[in-house]
């Protein structure tokens, strides 16, 4: 087999047999094409281009049948993100590639080359983030698709099986990255690091996160889906009986089938009843309220876009005329302040202070409104007892005045 002589050559190659590898790979699940397809239908009866392809080992022929070559589907599959196998390997691969070349950057003296060993120390710790996150989509999406396709339960389950000791292989090349990170490579991934490899370490190891807690996910998935199968293996199995019993006409002697269907009637998995209730045509046409659905459904039909409007009722006359709205407000803070400068007990204090908690209201409109003495200065009494209590020292006594007893109240 032949091999490229540089880039250009198989860029060249690639761009010009583009219809056939595009087919090849769609068709990859299901080989189809044989050479004299191939010829009249993308090579233009051009044997030179075939016979170049599989020399260079673009394709390969197996059973008379082309199909892509396993380096180039890859490729492919890698690039696209859409390849099922999950190859743990390949982060183990590049854990091991970039202990090699941090002991190798510590162990050389020149410049230039622990430069070169750093680039290569970068490139591997985000291959090693980016093939974690490709395992994980690929194995949820092999998980979906072996719970929904897969039709056989003995298959289904081993299958579930073996792509949840994958996952178990995932979480545990994470935690050897992690421990990398914090534990064997301390001194290279110390303090010291420069500004460029902290900031891509800071972001593995970010990615390592997000990857381990969708392991996490799929674990729950995977447990969920073996007991759906389960749960259906035995249904299936109990149908199956039934049935069996059925044909050897004693199922209603040996089971309880007859007595389950009269006693369980489960309305769900009956219709739900439509009935029609149209209106008769002299309805229609000899009642205002029916007129009036005859034009509004014909407005409807010539402009289905518009939406239904109603004109809003006027608004009567005492809406419309003009008021003073008085709303009170009081600023408890003033007059906590104002208190706490006094020897004297609250309701004493308010009471003295009814002048100076008018002038703290402040209303709406320009005149003012003398508030009542029992109840509004025992509503305002009330209320700084109990926003301010930490401010206040409440005592055990307690005095009655207009119909009312209180404690007494002094400023700590």
């Amino acid at each position: 087999m032949n091999a490229f002589n540089d880039i250009d050559a198989l860029l060249r190659v690639i761009s010009r047999e583009k219809d056939i590898l595009r087919f090849l790979f769609v068709s990859r699940k299901a080989p189809s094409l044989r050479r004299e397809q191939a010829l009249e239908n993308f090579l233009s009866q051009d044997t030179r281009r075939l016979e170049y392809l599989l020399e260079h080992g673009v394709i390969r022929e197996t059973d008379g049948l082309l199909v892509l070559e396993d380096t180039y589907l890859r490729f492919f599959e890698e690039v696209l993100e859409v390849n099922e196998e999950i190859n743990v390997l390949s982060v183990k691969q590049h854990i091991d590639a970039l202990n090699e070349n941090i002991e190798l950057w510590l162990t050389v003296g020149s410049d230039a080359r622990k430069h070169r060993y750093m680039g290569e120390i970068l490139r591997i710790l985000r291959s090693i983030a980016l093939s974690t996150h490709r395992n994980v989509i690929d194995l949820k999406r092999a998980i979906d698709s072996t719970y929904k396709n897969e039709r056989d339960y003995a298959v289904k389950r081993k299958r579930l099986e073996n792509l949840d000791r994958k996952r178990a292989d995932i979480a545990l090349l994470i935690k050897e990255a992690e421990k990398l990170f914090d534990v064997r490579q301390q001194v290279f991934f110390g303090p010291g690091m420069d500004a460029h490899l902290k900031e891509t370490v800071a972001g593995v190891k970010d990615s390592l996160t997000e990857s381990y807690h969708g392991l996490l996910e799929l674990d729950r998935q995977i447990i969920v889906y073996l007991n759906k199968i389960e749960a259906e293996q035995r249904l299936v199995e109990k149908i199956r009986r039934i049935k069996y019993l059925k044909d050897q006409l004693v199922w209603e002697s040996g089971t309880d089938v007859i007595w389950a269907l009269q006693t369980h009637r489960p309305a769900f998995l009956e219709k739900r009843p439509w009935y029609n209730c149209l209106p008769s045509l002299e309805a229609l046409t000899n009642t205002p309220d029916g007129i009036a659905a005859l034009k509004e459904a014909h407005a409807a039909l010539k402009n289905p876009t518009a939406r239904r409007k109603t004109d809003p009722e006027p608004l009567t006359p005492e809406e419309l005329s003009r008021g003073a709205v008085v709303k009170d407000t009081l600023n408890t803070f003033e007059v906590r302040s104002a208190f706490l400068g006094n020897s004297k007990d609250l309701m004493s204090f308010l009471r003295e202070r009814e002048e100076a908690l008018s002038g703290a209201l402040t209303l709406s409109s320009a005149e003012e409104r003398a508030p009542s003495l029992s109840e509004d200065t025992l509503t305002l009494f009330c209320r700084l007892a109990v926003e301010f209590d930490e401010d206040f020292r409440i005592t055990d006594r307690y005095e009655q005045s207009g119909g009312f007893t209180y404690p007494l109240i002094f400023a700590r």
